[in-house]
C-alpha cells in the first residue's frame, strides 16, 4: 500500500497519506497553529502521523528543530516521504518508536505537542480500517500514561500543546495536573458562533505556579453551514 501525496497551504506542502488510514482535518492545522517555538527550542511530536502538525510548525518556525514520533510503520513510511518532498530532512527528524514508552532521556526537550485520540474503546462509530480506528479511539493508547511520559522527557519550564475533544476537557486536567503539567492558556474551539465548543486547545508548562489564562473562542467557520471565518482562512492560506 502506498500512500497518496496532498498539496497543502497553495501547493508550499507536501503530504503523504493512505486512502484508508486517517486523514488529516482541521484539528491538525489548529495545533499547528496554537505551537509557539523559540529559536534552539528542541521540540518533539507525539504520534505524528503523516507530519502535518510539524510540517506547519516549520514553516511557521524555519530554525525549529522537531523530532516527529510515530508508532505504526505505514504512518512512519509517508512521515519520511513528506519530509524528503519538503526537504526537511536537516531540521525534522522522524523516529519510529511508542508513545507510552519514548525512546529519550528525561528532560530532554523544550516543547512536546500531541494530537491524541479522542474517543474512548467503547465509544463513537467505528471505523472499519484498523489504521483509522488507532487515530480515532483508544485502543493501543492510554492519555494519562502519553502525558506521563510527555512530563518525563521535557525540561522543568518546558511546554506542552495538545488539542482535545472538549467533552472531556475535566479529566484532561486533571491528568495534566497528575503529570505536574500545568494549564497556563486555554483557547476553546466552536464550529461557528452560537454554537457549543468541540475542542479545547491547552497549553501547559512542566512545573508552574498555578495560574491560566482562557483566550478568546476561536471559530472555524463563519456561521453554520458558512465559509471558514477568517482566521482559520488565514492558517490555511498564509
Amino acid at each position: 500500500m502506498e500512500p497518496e501525496e496532498t498539496l497543502f497551504l497553495r501547493g508550499r506542502l507536501r503530504v503523504y497519506q493512505y486512502e484508508r488510514g486517517f486523514r488529516f482535518g482541521i484539528d491538525s492545522v489548529l495545533l499547528a497553529n496554537f505551537i509557539e517555538l523559540r529559536f534552539r527550542d528542541r521540540a518533539l511530536e507525539i504520534g505524528a502521523g503523516c507530519g502535518l502538525i510539524s510540517f506547519i510548525a516549520k514553516v511557521r518556525f524555519p530554525y525549529a528543530k522537531i523530532y516527529l514520533l510515530e508508532k505504526d510503520p505505514l504512518y512512519t513510511k509517508a512521515l519520511k516521504r513528506g519530509i524528503l518532498a519538503n526537504e526537511f530532512y536537516q531540521e525534522l527528524f522522524p523516529i519510529q518508536g511508542e508513545a507510552l514508552k519514548l525512546p529519550f532521556k528525561g528532560n530532554y526537550f523544550d516543547v512536546v505537542y500531541l494530537n491524541p485520540p479522542y474517543f474512548k474503546t467503547a465509544s463513537g462509530r467505528k471505523s472499519p480500517y484498523k489504521l483509522k480506528e488507532l487515530a480515532k479511539r483508544e485502543e493501543v493508547f492510554c492519555l494519562e500514561s502519553a502525558l506521563q511520559e510527555a512530563s518525563h522527557v521535557l525540561k522543568n519550564g518546558g511546554r506542552f500543546y495538545i488539542i482535545f475533544t472538549a467533552h472531556r476537557l475535566a479529566e484532561l486536567i486533571q491528568l495534566l495536573l497528575k503529570a505536574k503539567l500545568e494549564p497556563k492558556v486555554l483557547r476553546m474551539v466552536h464550529s461557528y458562533p452560537g454554537g457549543e465548543a468541540k475542542r479545547i486547545l491547552i497549553k501547559a508548562i512542566k512545573g508552574a505556579k498555578s495560574e491560566i489564562r482562557i483566550l478568546p473562542p476561536l471559530y472555524i467557520y463563519q456561521k453554520k453551514g458558512g465559509n471558514y471565518s477568517p482566521e482559520v482562512k488565514n492558517f490555511l492560506e498564509p
